[in-house]
């Protein structure tokens, strides 16, 4: 839902549109009066101008030649918001003396390509303020990998004073003297050496490491190595993309301009325990004692592993060891930082949570980020902003502590793979009995984002949370948007109707929208219908919740599970909405007459949105300094609430379906697909004993 337009963001995209400049170079059969005149210098002119940056710009001017076959240098010389991250000549010396190569000339052009756009972000400028407390970039660079961030301290040119400063993917220093050089179309940031980027599958690249051995052994033996190497890019996708275009979709009474998806990559994520936390924690110290422990939770039978007759029997999806080491996975790229967002989350209430599958078939796992303080300290290990795995909901007074997820590999190891991601844990997580019963205790609030692994894979969620253009009343202008539309067959385990457009529209903490973004299923002739997998959970009884904003422009609905059609048709329009679902503002009251008149909304099947959870008022506002907040349980402007779509049994064992049908879609009206709760009868069952659901 989009509340505020910028008119200076509207401004920069008209002047891009009169400019009218291409994607890959500055045309030049322009007419002399559409060219744009730079009173500055260009990136390009800086590059070519500055003789530190010389062999970089020889290196980037090569790069023209690769197979590619696009002109990079071209590119940056003209308008639009680059970072480029330069290695001095000095740096591209002591690369070129390491691989062996005699001149920049020596080196291919595809590695001269690969190396070039390494070093450029193309669609924002990024300040060394930017850099601090991040451990990664939050956009991709122009070769589609996440730039590692970390502080490192250097000695000045006196050698008696330490400074610090950023290193780019473990690999160069920013070289503080020469930061922070703007010119006419972005910044540059030199470096003082040529940044590293491994083009090793991610089991490949864990192999590399000593210190993970036992669990990279295991992965292997498992097949689950096997699944990681054989998968980087969908070439089907890369035909079938041709036949589809980017498109206008009338969404939420305006034109929301998306994108088809570039690729479907695939990405994965490891949360590998270290030989040494597997012997001290776990007596495993070898393939047969990890096999052991995973029988031990798991059951199944003894296994001699180290026979060869046994070796598919442990890439079997039941064997214990598949299993326990496939839910320390998941099948979708994991940058640290962006495993979990703050966009639009009071992070004095609640901690920012994920629940994502894991390749162990039919599993889910907790992952969430801990950031408020009446919480850290309760278990060995809490650092305020890093990961865990499974930790218990302390807001229930589960003191589960959870695995503590490293930000970086302890050596220097690269962790950062061409599909994938790695980190080490002080532990094993599980999908054992007792992790059933403690760590789904509690409401499982999923972002409709997690579902879906592709998201996270080709960057469509960029972590861009303001200051982008994302709509308009104007169909053609906004052609720098974001969003996205996904035609059939591109997401797994998704059907859309011919008629239905499922549309991402990305991240702005000034939406309606939790985690600052939403998926809306629309139409051009007025139905759709989208059948998608639904979370696994526990086998027990659950409300299935669907978190939206209720609004004019929304339409009417028929939810399925498994098929079989739940209740009535709900109505996501804000017409008589408050008639309809007895909705009030949470702070409006008090005591006796609050819980009364809760007791009422949930009677009729409605929740309050989130108290935890905000939009900013007023954009360009970065999220950890907003200071004028609309939260959810509070807005009427246009009604952020929960519905109850079901109350029904879930079976583990079962893959669940969710099927929404169009009943009424008049007028482009379409259904936002927000976030969905999952909450165990022993959590919303709860009446005048044991701990009730909160509001947050």
């Amino acid at each position: 839902m989009k509340l505020f337009k910028n008119i200076y963001m509207w401004l920069t995209v008209a002047c891009a549109a009169v400019v009218g400049l291409a994607n890959t170079s500055c045309s030049d059969d322009m007419p002399a009066e559409s060219y744009y005149t730079f009173t500055g210098e260009m990136m390009s002119d800086y590059l070519k101008n500055h003789q530190d940056f010389s062999l970089f710009a020889q290196i980037v001017d090569r790069a023209a030649q690769s197979q590619r076959g696009v002109n990079l240098m071209d590119l940056v010389s003209c308008y639009g918001q680059y970072t480029c991250f330069a290695p001095t000549n000095e740096a591209v010396e002591a690369y070129l003396q390491k691989n062996g190569y005699a001149n920049v000339s020596a080196i291919p052009y595809d590695k001269c390509d690969t190396i070039a756009r390494t070093h450029f972000i193309s669609g924002v400028v990024l300040n060394t303020t930017d850099l601090i407390g991040i451990t990664s970039l939050s956009q991709v660079n122009m070769n589609d990998r996440y730039l590692s961030v970390e502080e490192s301290y250097i000695l000045d040119e006196k050698g008696d004073t330490i400074n610090t400063t950023q290193r780019m993917n473990r690999s160069g220093d920013i070289i503080l003297a020469l930061a922070n050089d703007s010119v006419e179309n972005g910044i540059v940031q030199p470096i003082n050496a040529v940044l590293s980027s491994s083009n090793q599958t991610l089991i490949d690249l864990m192999q590399e490491n000593p210190n993970v051995r036992l669990f990279t052994e295991a992965m292997e033996a498992t097949g689950i190595g096997e699944i990681i190497r054989n998968k980087i890019k969908d070439p089907v996708w890369e035909t079938e993309k041709l036949k589809y275009e980017d498109r206008s979709v009338y969404s939420g009474g305006q034109w929301d301009y998306c994108h088809v998806p570039e690729h479907k990559k695939y990405g994965f994520t490891a949360f590998a325990c270290p030989d040494k936390v597997l012997a001290s924690k776990y007596n495993i110290t070898d393939l047969q004692s990890f096999y052991d422990y995973a029988k031990s939770i798991y059951g199944g039978a003894d296994l001699n592993v180290n026979d060869p007759a046994n070796a598919d029997k442990l890439k079997e999806k039941n064997s214990p060891l598949r299993r326990l080491v496939g839910y320390n996975c998941l099948d979708r790229l994991g940058v640290y930082d962006m495993l979990t967002t703050i966009c639009t989350i009071e992070r004095t209430l609640i901690n920012p949570t994920e629940w994502y599958s894991t390749m162990d078939s039919l599993t889910t796992v907790k992952l969430e980020r801990l950031t408020v303080s009446r919480w850290i300290g309760k278990g060995p290990n809490d650092v305020r902003n890093d990961l865990y795995l499974n930790r218990g909901d302390m807001s229930r007074n589960d003191y589960t502590p959870g695995v503590h997820v490293e930000r970086n590999l302890e050596g220097g190891y690269e962790q950062n793979a061409i599909n994938g991601y790695y980190y080490t844990t002080d532990g094993l997580v599980d999908y054992g009995a007792q992790t059933k019963e403690t760590i789904f205790n509690t409401r499982m609030r999923m972002d409709m984002y997690s579902f879906f692994p592709e998201m996270a894979n080709n960057s469509v969620r960029d972590g861009r949370t303001t200051n982008s253009i994302n709509d308009s009343n104007d169909p053609d202008i906004t052609k720098t948007s974001p969003n996205y539309w996904f035609p059939k067959g591109y997401l797994d385990n998704v059907t859309v109707n011919d008629d239905g457009i499922f549309l991402f529209q990305s991240q702005h903490n000034t939406y309606w929208s939790y985690e600052g973004d939403e998926f809306n299923l629309a139409s051009d002739v007025n139905s759709y219908d989208i059948t998608f997998n639904l979370p696994s959970v526990p086998t027990g009884t659950y409300q299935i919740r669907l978190g939206f904003t209720a609004m004019g422009t929304r339409g009417i609905c028929q939810f399925y599970l498994d098929g079989v059609p739940q209740g009535i048709p709900f109505d996501m329009r804000s017409d008589n909405f408050i008639e309809r679902t007895g909705w009030f503002a949470l702070n409006s009251k008090t005591g006796d007459e609050l819980e009364a008149a809760k007791k009422n909304m949930h009677n009729l099947g409605w929740y309050h949105g989130p108290k935890g959870v905000f939009s900013a008022v007023g954009e360009g506002v970065k999220d950890e300094n907003v200071t004028n907040k609309a939260y959810f349980c509070n807005n009427s402007g246009g009604y952020t609430v929960r519905y109850v779509l079901a109350t029904a049994t879930l079976d583990e064992n079962i893959q669940h379906k969710v099927r929404i049908k169009s009943i009424w879609a008049v007028g482009h009206a379409l259904v936002m697909l927000d976030y969905f709760e999952l909450v165990p009868k022993s959590v919303y069952g709860v009446e005048g004993e044991g701990k009730a659901e909160d509001d947050n």
